[in-house]
């Protein structure tokens, strides 16, 4: 079974040359003022003791880790009360969506915020292979260069929730194979 890859293809999303990703302003914003932060908190810090180990670590780019079950559930409920809402490519609700857009717009409605492009959405978290995946982790593909062009929200038992592509709608179905990149734990 092929699947075309239509999946966010505009510039900002889709790199001009190969190993390179756009990113978008307001990350590369966000990325400085949080190495900025991490430089004046390191300035501000006490010295550690001669011979010990320094403890600081570099900022990441991680925005959740292990989330609460409770939020979780929050999210696929928001998922879930949008199927049939029909694709939109760039859509990211709440009366259409693409496959980002409703990953990002679900995990919203728990309080998580994630960048808006499914590259972005995978490098927030930890990348797991599929056969760990849980209820509530990202599933994403790939292209043989990398570059991730979907995302769906994984429910357990082989089953997904996503914005599949122009002319369909939110629905839940299984995980297909092709190009499957792993999962991702948030």
């Amino acid at each position: 079974m092929s699947h075309s890859r239509h999946h966010e293809q505009i510039p900002a999303c889709r790199p001009g040359r190969p190993g390179r990703q756009a990113v978008p302003v307001r990350t590369a914003a966000r990325a400085i003022a949080l190495a900025t932060a991490f430089l004046l908190a390191a300035a501000l810090a006490p010295a550690p003791a001669l011979g010990a180990a320094a403890e600081t670590a570099p900022p990441s780019d991680r925005v959740h880790q292990r989330l609460s079950a409770p939020m979780v559930e929050t999210a696929i409920r928001a998922a879930e009360s949008k199927k049939g809402t029909p694709y939109g490519w760039g859509g990211t609700g709440p009366h259409a969506f693409d496959c980002s857009g409703l990953v990002q717009w679900s995990f919203r409605q728990a309080g998580v915020e994630l960048p808006r492009i499914a590259h972005d959405q995978v490098a927030v978290g930890t990348r797991i292979p599929y056969s760990q995946a849980r209820r509530g982790d990202l599933v994403y593909w790939s292209d043989s260069g990398g570059y991730v062009y979907h995302v769906g929200i994984y429910l357990g038992r082989g089953r997904m929730i996503d914005a599949p592509e122009s002319g369909d709608h939110v629905r839940e179905r299984d995980v297909f194979h092709h190009d499957l990149g792993g999962a991702v734990r948030l």
